[in-house]
């Protein structure tokens, strides 16, 4: 409705008075008397014509929702396994609902097999293969993947190398052709490296400034000793090492058909993949991969605390834990429940003590690592300089209760559920299930393993889960790494074991004795 079909009569009075100005004067004309506001809202005022009000519809009754069915497992794919005469491994995952194919193929080495002086050399081979082959610069092949509408990543881990490539189904040779080309004839240019050490060796400047990244080194450095898996980055001593033929010699010792398998997951048949790969990856050899034994890990009896000093911190890098088990151990999901029950989600003990309860953080986690070794169970969280000591001490009190105490029936089901749940959204997509594919072979997991999944975590007892966690959760023999300014809470942290204070070039600065005896191993 306009406004002026709701026009006041009071309004269309001083607007006839003022028609008639003419005849009457001002001081002949009293100014009209406008009505307060109250008037004009009040029930009973003359002047106004309220509408009258209209009831509200009642609102529905609102249905509860109906009640959660049990759980199932879910039928993940098949895979069609087979060897091709080279002995490159083929994995198959039919998958029809999007016309496109993932392909993904993995080397069985990794940066564990870096030479003690040459750390990084696996990714300086990983990130070299993007920057050209025998056949084509860098350039070209940026534009031949482009032109598919594809996408191609490299990247190493600790013990593989991983090329993935997606594109649309009908791609498939070209895709298989391309992906070939990379792995095998990589150019390892002169010119290419050189811009890469130098891209690299900017890199580590800038990580050298991240608090989250002298955690990182000087944790896994204290936890693994002399094992490879101590090193997280490569050094500016190595990048200004590294040469073309140690690039060449990396790939051609590990680049080898026998040292990797490919998983194709997409709309796609098995016999298609086989004839398709056999024809792109024709010429790849055999080879004979050296075997390489690595140092145990140390034994660790009592906590450590590593302290690196970042003078000005506003805020304190907190990361506690140690080492616990391999991704293959039968102990792996119950270990998963227990940490849901710790740390898994927003939903978990630290995150809602730490944060929700004593308002520390912003968020507390904990996780176990996947490694086809020895993992590490971690702790981690972000505080403010001047509550370290108070969060380190709330870290504890789960730390120590998770592994001495039974969770109960309820945290225990909440826990079961999250995992179960949230399991589907792993296998939403052919990318999703082809990295899954790819872990079962890097572990050495069973094909139906992940069928076998969602009943395995909701069968777990709350006896079990502190089993794994007594067994795999230590917080007598823990490292701790907090990366903040050292003089705000150093004197605190001698509670929990000897301190060692570095630089944020890991140089030891100082240490300090512990205040009370340090915890005897169970």
């Amino acid at each position: 409705m306009s406004r002026t079909h709701t026009m006041r009569p009071w309004l269309a009075l001083t607007l006839l008075l003022s028609l008639a100005g003419g005849a009457c004067s001002r001081e002949q004309t009293p100014p009209p008397e406008y009505p307060s506001l109250e008037s004009v809202e009040g029930e009973e005022t003359p002047l106004a014509e309220t509408e009258p009000e209209v009831e509200p519809e009642p609102e529905a009754p609102r249905e509860p929702p109906p009640e959660s069915g049990t759980a199932r497992d879910l039928a993940f794919p098949s895979i069609t396994r087979s060897s091709l005469p080279n002995g490159l491994e083929l994995n198959t995952v039919s998958n029809t609902q999007l016309p496109v194919v993932y392909l993904q193929l993995v080397i069985r080495s990794g940066k564990e097999t870096d030479p003690a002086d040459l750390p990084g050399l696996a990714g300086l081979v990983a990130d070299m293969l993007k920057e050209g082959t025998t056949r084509r610069t860098s350039a070209e092949l940026a534009e031949e993947i482009e032109f598919l509408g594809a996408d191609m990543e490299v990247m190493a881990t600790s013990e593989n190398v991983l090329l993935t490539f997606r594109a649309r189904k009908e791609q498939l040779p070209q895709a298989l052709a391309l992906l070939a080309e990379v792995a095998t004839l990589p150019a390892f240019d002169a010119e290419e490296l050189d811009r890469l050490r130098r891209r690299e060796l900017d890199r580590l400047e800038l990580s050298a400034q991240d608090p989250g990244y002298l955690g990182r080194r000087a944790y896994y450095r204290a936890l693994y000793g002399a094992h490879p898996y101590a090193r997280v980055d490569t050094t500016v001593e190595a990048l200004q090492a590294v040469t073309q033929d140690n690039l060449v010699a990396w790939h051609r010792t590990h680049f080898v058909a026998n040292n990797a398998y490919l998983v194709v997951v997409g709309d796609v048949t098995a016999a298609d993949v086989r004839r398709r790969a056999t024809a792109a990856f024709r010429t790849w050899r055999r080879g004979t991969v050296p075997e390489v034994s690595y140092p145990a890990p140390p034994a660790r009896t009592t906590r450590e605390v590593i302290i690196v000093d970042r003078e000005g911190s506003q805020q304190t890098q907190i990361r506690v834990g140690n080492l616990a088990i391999p991704r293959g151990s039968d102990e792996w999901i119950p270990l998963q429940v227990a940490n849901q029950v710790l740390g898994g989600s927003a939903s978990s003990r630290l995150f809602m003590d730490l944060r929700e309860r004593r308002s520390l953080t912003y968020g507390a986690y904990s996780n176990v690592e996947e490694r086809e070794q020895v993992g590490a169970f971690t702790a981690v969280a972000a505080v403010r300089t001047d509550v370290t000591a108070q969060a380190m001490a709330a870290f504890f009190e789960h730390l120590v209760a998770i592994s001495s105490v039974a969770p109960s029936d309820d945290e225990t089901q909440l826990a079961r559920q999250y995992l179960s749940n949230s399991f589907p959204l792993t296998i939403d997509t052919s990318g999703k299930i082809a990295g899954l594919v790819a872990g079962l072979r890097g572990f050495g997991l069973p094909d139906n393993y992940w069928e076998t999944f969602r009943t395995r975590i909701r069968s777990v007892t709350p006896e079990e889960a502190l089993a794994a966690a007594r067994a795999n959760v230590r917080p007598e023999q823990m490292v701790i790494v907090l990366v903040g300014e050292a003089s705000q809470f150093a004197e605190a942290m001698r509670a929990y074991g000897p301190v060692t204070i570095t630089n944020t070039a890991g140089e030891v600065v100082r240490r300090l004795t512990a205040t009370r005896p340090a915890p005897t191993a169970r």
